[in-house]
């Protein structure tokens, strides 16, 4: 379905950070400052605040089923090395990747005018939207975005049993994509559900003018921290960040250059901590599993 909105502009296109001594007791540096494992806790919980969406169903939102990634709009030789990125960080942070030949539940689409193609799917088929929040959509409808990402999800039984409505989205129609060229290679308590909420497809917009001076890993990095997580498009966390790569308060020079310490830490957190557990409870685990896995990788 996306597909065959965004094909006909397709066609248009021309052929420091975060550090922490190993000791309980001795004190964390992040970027420049010392704190406490108490400071460094509320720091982390403010970065999820910042970069996660809302919860929806009152939990914090990721895959469950392998990611299968398709892109449009660029050379084999040019696309393949950026899905083998994504799927490598996916792989790193506890994601399952699909392997061999498969449907794509992500898709990636380089377009030469994002602003008119998202605007065209807006208009023509706005149950794609159906899983996105108002706020969301209000985002998303912005001009002038180098990217844009939206999700299908859905409430399922845990490990994906007793699958509820089928998502929006590519979620919902994977069938929908037609023949597009796939690069790939590849019990209830009071802070436990007996459901979850699963991302079942991604669709990504990538405008190409306006990306054009950010390095290739950089955005491949960039990429797969949105497609990993239910992250905030428009988010700002304080600190280094990928999130902040297109953040008009930083200069080309303070650009990010790939995923920091935080945002590798914090993805491995929302794979490693079970996804049933309510959010305000997983965010507080997340934030100590975060202290934790910076800790042993300095």
């Amino acid at each position: 379905m996306l597909a065959s909105l965004v094909l006909p502009a397709l066609l248009a296109l021309p052929g420091p950070s975060l550090a922490i001594a190993p000791g309980d007791d001795d004190p964390i540096v992040v970027t420049g400052q010392r704190m406490t494992r108490g400071e460094a806790h509320q720091m982390a919980r403010a970065y999820t605040r910042a970069v996660l969406a809302a919860p929806q169903s009152d939990q914090n939102a990721r895959w469950a089923e392998p990611l299968c990634i398709g892109a449009i709009g660029l050379r084999a030789e040019v696309a393949q090395p950026l899905i083998d990125r994504i799927e490598a960080t996916a792989r790193q942070v506890g994601a399952r990747v699909a392997k061999g030949q498969c449907q794509p539940n992500v898709m990636i689409a380089f377009l030469l005018d994002s602003d008119a193609a998202f605007a065209r799917l807006e208009r023509k088929r706005p149950d794609l939207l159906d899983t996105t929040r108002r706020d969301e959509r209000r985002t998303l409808g912005q001009p002038g975005l180098p990217v844009r990402w939206f999700y299908g999800q859905v409430v399922e039984g845990l490990g994906g049993r007793g699958v509820g409505p089928d998502a929006a989205g590519l979620g919902g129609a994977p069938g929908a994509l037609m023949d597009l060229p796939v690069l790939n290679q590849g019990a209830a308590s009071r802070i436990n559900s007996p459901a979850q909420v699963s991302i079942k497809g991604v669709t990504v917009m990538v405008d190409v003018p306006r990306i054009s001076d950010v390095p290739f890993d950089t955005l491949s990095d960039y990429l797969a921290f949105g497609i990993l997580s239910r992250t905030r498009l428009d988010a700002e966390p304080e600190g280094m960040s990928i999130m902040s790569l297109f953040s008009p308060a930083a200069a080309a020079t303070e650009r990010p250059t790939g995923l920091s310490d935080l945002d590798r830490a914090m993805l491995k957190a929302l794979y490693k901590i079970p996804i049933n557990r309510s959010a305000a409870v997983h965010r507080n685990q997340m934030a100590s599993e975060m202290i934790k896995e910076i800790a042993a990788v300095q």
